[in-house]
């Protein structure tokens, strides 16, 4: 197998960063006994075994001959399956970040692992990293190091906001935040449909197949997407700050059913073992990816299915999958149109997740083109076609008026919010669209956050208007202290257009009642399209 090669021009910069390991470790494949730890180094009272096996080698990576950066296969007729299976990973304190900046290791893994394949049982490589990089009780300043300090395996690939933060920084190899584009174009007008979900705090399992490294790059870039901010929490009575994104649990597998089965907390994860699948009780959405076979024997984009969970999703699968809002097609062109102006953050040399499909080739690809992909945007109500074609004929094609003025006010809002996350200058696309994403979830928050004090109040109070952070926690604490499941809240065409929502969407007008409910503990009345002739309300 040939083994590719990383520049590592910038990454140099990075290895003052790299975080101390708590342990080292080298999973094999043995045909009479399964996966094994084959070799481990690790600090006192951290456990491996049963614990890194699976989660290393997860199922159907014998199909493939690379995956993440730990695991390699090489073909071997000497060996099981005519073929050498390994995988060398690492666990570091979470006192490095939440997620152990364990990506900065990604490439000395993979230099590790395909060493390792040349010389199976010659572990002086893996010795020599174990004394480089161990944690010692030199190299922290805060508590003793226990099992529960670790982030396993899969957190090979994280992600920093704060790097993120500094536009005019290249991103290392290897780091996730630079498949962000590459997840756009995965799901094209369905990743906002995702990002509600994710708003919700919904368990989110994503079906696919090896290699995974796409799939755990997908699971972590959707909780950094829809992360709410401290600023955003604070006028949200059921915000806490230590959930305030979705838990990254990357891969999973059959072995971890009792652990999802306990988890309270709300989380998003990748598995290629359609078990699963079957236990709808244990996820909130399912997420099909499209299998490798039919992307190659299809001219056409196959979109991913993202299923409501229900009980009788342990019998059969339905046919169609939730839709994106007309609203969020438009906006999806919009995003996608203005991101290909923008330089990719990668490293040179390194991985450039530009996208691959025809909305990726194309930048000129326009809004009826993804208006009519009818397998990911649900279409408009009869009545409204007959009403946009009636005004159409009335106003000699002007493209200003009735229904059509409301496209044109939402198309001007999208290109708003792009200017304002681009204000930075020399930003890349990474760092645009999770500006864009944040902001898509403060404006829907801060409306909601109005509607509920109009309520309250009698009246609009506009987030301006605060003063100082005491008033702004007395507006929290009072509409926690009005909260009353029976006391329903109104919500206008008028607050769903400044959401950015579709007003003929009856998911969007699902979303906004569970958001409510979920974040506020309020009902809401949620108005949906109206359509006026002479001032009187015909639909």
């Amino acid at each position: 197998m040939a083994q590719s090669t990383v520049t590592d021009a910038n990454d140099s910069q990075h290895e003052a960063q790299l975080p101390t390991i708590a342990a080292a470790f080298l999973v094999d494949f043995d045909n009479r006994k399964g996966y094994t730890l084959a070799w481990q180094r690790s600090v006192d009272d951290v456990k491996l075994d049963g614990v890194v096996e699976f989660k290393s080698l997860p199922s159907g990576l014998h199909n493939v001959n690379e995956d993440l950066v730990a695991f390699l296969k090489r073909d071997d007729e000497a060996a099981s399956r005519n073929a050498r299976m390994l995988a060398v990973g690492v666990l570091i304190p979470v006192e490095a970040g939440r997620m152990g900046k364990s990506w900065l290791y990604a490439q000395q893994l993979k230099d590790l692992a395909s060493t390792l394949l040349d010389n199976p049982s010659k572990y002086a490589p893996l010795e020599g990293f174990w004394e480089k990089h161990k944690h010692t009780e030199a190299s922290t300043q805060d508590s003793p190091i226990d099992g529960h300090m670790f982030e396993g395996y899969q957190k090979l690939r994280t992600l920093s906001t704060g790097t993120l933060s500094t536009p005019t920084r290249t991103l290392p190899a290897h780091h996730p935040a630079l498949a962000l584009p590459e997840l756009l174009s995965t799901f094209g007008p369905l990743i906002f449909p995702l990002f509600k979900a994710a708003l919700l705090h919904k368990r989110i399992l994503i079906l696919g197949e090896a290699p995974v490294e796409q799939a755990c790059n997908h699971v972590y870039n959707i909780s950094i997407l829809s992360s709410i901010s401290k600023s955003v929490g604070a006028h949200i009575p059921c915000y806490d700050p230590s959930k305030s994104r979705l838990r990254s649990l990357f891969n999973i597998g059959i072995s971890d059913i009792s652990t999802l089965e306990a988890m309270e907390t709300p989380w998003i994860a990748c598995t290629t073992d359609d078990v699963l699948c079957s236990k709808p009780s244990l996820f909130d959405m399912l997420v099909i990816l499209p299998n490798s076979s039919s992307l190659q024997t299809s001219g056409n984009k196959k979109y991913p299915k993202l299923i409501i969970s229900t009980p009788e999703l342990s019998k059969t699968f339905p046919r169609h999958g939730l839709l994106a809002s007309q609203r969020d097609a438009r906006r999806y062109s919009a995003l996608k149109r203005n991101l290909h102006k923008l330089p990719s953050g990668a490293s040179p040399g390194g991985p450039n997740f530009h996208g691959s499909d025809e909305d990726a080739r194309s930048e000129t690809s326009t809004v009826s083109t993804v208006l009519d992909k009818r397998e990911a945007v649900e279409p408009l109500p009869w009545t409204v076609i007959a009403y946009n074609s009636l005004i159409w004929w009335a106003s000699a094609g002007d493209r200003r008026s009735g229904l059509l003025e409301a496209e044109e006010l939402a198309n001007e809002q999208d290109e708003e919010m792009m200017r304002d996350c681009q204000a930075e200058e020399a930003t890349t696309m990474e760092v645009t669209m999770v500006a864009y994403f944040h902001k898509l979830s403060t404006m829907i928050f801060s409306v909601l956050n109005n509607a509920v004090r109009r309520h309250n109040h009698g009246h609009y109070h506009d987030d301006e208007d605060e003063d100082d952070g005491h008033n702004e926690e007395d507006q929290r604490l009072l509409a926690s202290k009005n909260s009353n499941n029976d006391d329903v809240v109104e919500i206008t065409e008028e607050d769903v257009r400044a959401m950015g929502l579709d007003i003929w969407s009856q998911h969007d007008k699902h979303f906004i009642a569970e958001i409510l409910d979920f974040w506020w503990k309020r009902k809401a009345a949620v108005s949906g399209g109206v359509i006026e002739c002479c001032g009187i309300r015909v639909l």
